[in-house]
């Protein structure tokens, strides 16, 4: 009895303790939405108004914006670019350094992730002149390829530990059955190891979302992200907190959506690679 109402104790306070995150989590999301749909007198009014009458100007706004609207799009096609390339070289490393046997393999994957834990700030000025030198600067793939250093290392290691958990005499007995090795990894590796690929996807895809340093320096007018665009609303004349909330929303919808639609394959992805 006393066992029984201990676990259920617990169970309580566990229960309340996640409440209480999940609730602190939303706070900023929630105070960003409200003050996208007050009016601009009483955005930061003191002690703040909870109960207004909503207005959906700043959204109108935002959206009959022709910059910030082209710099949406730079994004998604940026970030949707940067995923697919990052996937497809990501996978095939991660598959070569998994089953690699030599010493280089060892070296080339100590070397993969002593790139990703550089500060990104390093490689701006050798981007650049590379970037400007083939005339990549201001482009859709100037940007995505930039990205990949953040992007690929993350990518390959992650994705080295999930063909690690492959027992490799399920191989041997394909080949063994006359598939050649690019059919063994496409027909059963990468079923396998699907959550693996959605949690590198949806890690990789709000990476490139949110991108702003190498964005700033790299994109033109053509090219730029709706990161960057952000900070054209503050301004010397001051700043419109209603349309700077309705731009976070705006442009923190798609990393909502797509972290709400692949949730599960992210919580397989994550838990897998931390058992492998």
């Amino acid at each position: 009895m006393e066992l029984r109402q201990g676990n259920r104790f617990r169970n309580y306070t566990l229960n309340v303790v996640t409440a209480v995150i999940v609730i602190g989590s939303l706070l900023p999301l929630i105070w960003l939405f409200l003050t996208s749909i007050k009016p601009q007198v009483i955005a930061f009014s003191l002690p703040p108004k909870w109960i207004f009458t909503p207005t959906f100007k700043n959204f109108v706004s935002v959206f009959t914006d022709a910059a910030f609207m082209k710099s949406y799009y730079n994004s998604v096609v940026v970030s949707v670019m940067t995923t697919a390339i990052s996937l497809y070289f990501g996978v095939l490393s991660g598959y070569s350094l998994a089953r690699s046997k030599s010493m280089a393999g060892k070296v080339m994957g100590l070397w993969i992730i002593l790139v990703r834990m550089a500060s990104p700030i390093m490689f701006i000025l050798p981007l650049y002149i590379m970037l400007r030198t083939v005339g990549a600067l201001d482009s859709y793939l100037g940007l995505a390829l930039t990205y990949l250093l953040i992007t690929l290392p993350f990518v390959t290691w992650m994705m080295s530990s999930f063909f690690k958990g492959i027992p490799e005499e399920i191989e041997e007995a394909a080949l063994l059955d006359g598939c050649g090795r690019v059919k063994v990894l496409t027909k059963i590796n990468l079923p396998l190891v699907l959550p693996g690929i959605a949690t590198c996807a949806i890690f990789t895809f709000i990476n490139s979302w949110n991108e702003f340093l190498y964005a700033l320096i790299i994109s033109g007018r053509g090219t730029r992200t709706a990161p960057v665009m952000v900070q054209g609303f503050i301004t010397f004349e001051g700043i419109n907190w209603g349309e700077l909330a309705a731009v976070g929303v705006f442009v923190t919808l798609p990393v909502l959506v797509v972290s709400f639609i692949f949730q599960k394959g992210l919580v397989k992805g994550l838990t897998g690679g931390a058992v492998k």
